[in-house]
């Protein structure tokens, strides 16, 4: 019966102790974003209050993973993807300085957009107008971009009036920002599932010795449902706003696309025949949970890729998605514990993801030069102009501009033509 529930092949045998083993497996690989996304999107206090991040965290992450289970029926976790939550964070809060009520309404507004078009050949049609070079390019600048922010929030780098950046103050904070990073990245190496989650527990235990009066004197306390229903539809209708609601569903369509793609890879055929029928399930489930984000106040969530992790234990069903969100409603009721963290402990962790979304340029086959212009333009553009919205646009309009100006009008797509022009309005008005 339970085979029956979790998953839709027939002749799929589920292994009740590899499906629990699995899901333990996916909590303590994604375990991490229950700490690392609030953080990221309080943006250094202007932004989104912890407590009531935590709990929208947990709650999405709950719901939409265990939707995940029922309707994709494949061992996949959904959470607040990073990347996703550096564009909240650093663009939309610090950038374009939008208040959390509206940030939550263009949130709600592109997942409805991810939602239409999961529903429509409009997906394909969408996935071939966007060079996969430029897709690639994406993700590894905000890879970029998420190092950077790792190591300026570890203050490894801080601001220089002569020359913009420069080393920090060697300090012990500094110190255990540098060891949490290397002992995050040989856990990786080691391929151990607790690589992203241990080094932020090790290094809060160690600032918490150094820092008594940083421990908190409530460890327990109820969910904070705050930001429920902190949205404001109206103040995100504006034609300001499209690019921002365009950016954050470009970078979700494509991050869930690539995602599901690769972990489909990772199952026997017998899945990946099917890629269209999952791949349309799955974008369906990441855009619900991306409309429930606007309404509890969190960033919109992915299917997270280290949801290998369950698949590599052998759980092949979503009874090992409903372990993992079960394993999270604790969680729910220790905010204080999870706020106590210091920025020292997860910025290693934002330094090592960053590195690990730059490696997807290992897949660029660049055979033209312009093409290749596009890519670096992209990359380099998002950490410079500290706006992961202004880095894309300047790609996809560099990469428009150079095709037309080559003559090369069959690369490009009435679709990329629309994006650059409403890109180029973006910048001008910016």
């Amino acid at each position: 019966m339970l085979a029956k529930l979790f998953s839709y092949a027939d002749n799929t045998k589920l292994d009740l102790e590899k499906e629990l083993i699995g899901g333990l497996v996916n909590f303590i690989a994604i375990a991490y974003i229950i700490i690392v996304n609030p953080m990221i999107l309080n943006a250094n206090g202007e932004g989104f209050p912890i407590s009531p991040a935590i709990t929208a965290t947990i709650i999405v992450i709950i719901i939409a993973t265990m939707l995940a289970s029922f309707v994709i029926k494949l061992p996949f976790v959904l959470a607040p993807g990073m990347g996703i939550n550096a564009i909240v964070s650093y663009t939309f809060i610090l950038h374009d300085k939008l208040d959390v009520p509206t940030i939550l309404g263009v949130i709600l507004f592109s997942s409805i957009l991810l939602f239409i078009f999961s529903l429509t050949k409009i997906r394909e049609l969408i996935i071939h107008a966007i060079p996969e070079c430029l897709q690639i390019a994406l993700g590894a600048g905000i890879g970029v971009f998420l190092f950077l922010i790792g190591v300026r929030n570890a203050k490894i780098i801080v601001s220089n009036h002569d020359t913009i950046v420069s080393i920090g103050h060697f300090d012990y904070l500094m110190v255990l920002s540098l060891l949490g990073f290397i002992l995050a990245t040989v856990l990786f190496i080691k391929q151990k599932k607790c690589a992203l989650l241990l080094p932020i527990i090790l290094i809060t235990i160690v600032y918490m010795i150094i820092n008594p009066k940083a421990i908190p004197h409530q460890l327990v306390k109820y969910p904070d449902f705050s930001l429920f229903m902190h949205i404001n539809v109206f103040s995100a209708l504006k034609l300001s706003l499209i690019p921002a609601i365009l950016s954050l569903f470009i970078v979700n369509f494509f991050d869930a696309t690539s995602t599901i793609i690769g972990l489909l890879g990772q199952l026997d055929a017998s899945f990946s025949k099917d890629k269209k029928h999952y791949l349309k399930r799955s974008l369906v489930i990441d855009s619900v949970g991306g409309i429930l984000s606007g309404f509890f106040g969190t960033a919109p969530p992915v299917i997270f890729i280290e949801s290998s992790a369950a698949i590599q234990s052998g759980a092949v069903t979503g009874l090992a998605s409903m372990v993992t969100a079960l394993l999270c409603i604790p969680f729910l009721f220790f905010s204080p514990l999870i706020a106590m963290v210091p920025s020292v402990a997860t910025s290693p962790i934002l330094m090592l993801v960053g590195i690990l979304m730059l490696g997807n340029l290992r897949r660029l086959k660049l055979v033209n030069f312009e093409d290749m212009v596009a890519v670096m333009v992209t990359i380099i553009m998002m950490p410079l102009c500290f706006s992961i919205t202004d880095g894309a646009i300047l790609g996809i309009v560099t990469y428009t501009l150079l095709k037309l100006a080559l003559g090369k009008f069959r690369e490009l797509s009435p679709i990329i033509i629309i994006i650059a022009v409403i890109g180029y309005i973006w910048l001008r008005n910016a």
